[in-house]
């Protein structure tokens, strides 16, 4: 008889970046660097969505260079606009895994993430043996363990995802 757990959910995210494929970079790569959530016929899948909209902007390209090829609408001054925010979506049925040992690995996964990419929200349901818990982020607990960045830590230390960041063009305004 196998064991079976199941992970449903999502969490809101926010990655460092000052353009949309920086963004995107950065949160692929972290997620790609994460420890698995594990089953013995295929561990948990991670889906990646993109806001709709936008909710910022930006007047500089992705070499730091003032552009009018911005993807605004107001013809008159063409920024940049950028979605901060990505919805990731967690899901798996998880073959010959018990409850308590399929919970300690997606909490080592999602602390891992909150320290690398800010987290805004999170709802994710864990299931098994005829127990279940709804992960949330009361009292914010997931973003405060987010490590600032340098530019806004007392040490000035980077972070490891902000090592993912492009470098800047010389004579650049990033």
């Amino acid at each position: 008889m196998s064991f079976w757990t199941y992970i449903n959910g999502t969490i809101t995210v926010s990655p460092l970046g000052r353009t949309q494929f920086e963004k995107r970079y950065i949160l692929d790569t972290v997620l790609a660097h994460l420890p698995q959530v594990t089953g013995s016929e295929g561990n948990m899948d991670i889906y990646v969505i993109q806001k709709n909209g936008y909710n910022s902007s930006s007047n500089c390209d992705e070499f730091g260079q003032r552009s009018n090829l911005g993807n605004s609408k107001n013809r008159n001054c063409l920024p940049f606009q950028l979605q901060d925010e990505y919805i990731i979506v967690v899901d798996a049925a998880l073959r010959d895994r018990k409850y308590d040992s399929t919970f300690k690995e997606f909490s080592n996964w999602i602390c891992r993430l909150s320290k690398r990419i800010e987290i805004r929200d999170v709802l994710v349901k864990i299931s098994g043996e005829d127990k279940f818990s709804i992960i949330d982020n009361s009292c914010d607990a997931y973003t405060k363990m987010f490590e600032e960045p340098s530019w806004c830590n007392d040490t000035g230390e980077p972070t490891w995802a902000e090592f993912l960041m492009f470098d800047c063009a010389k004579h650049s305004k990033c």
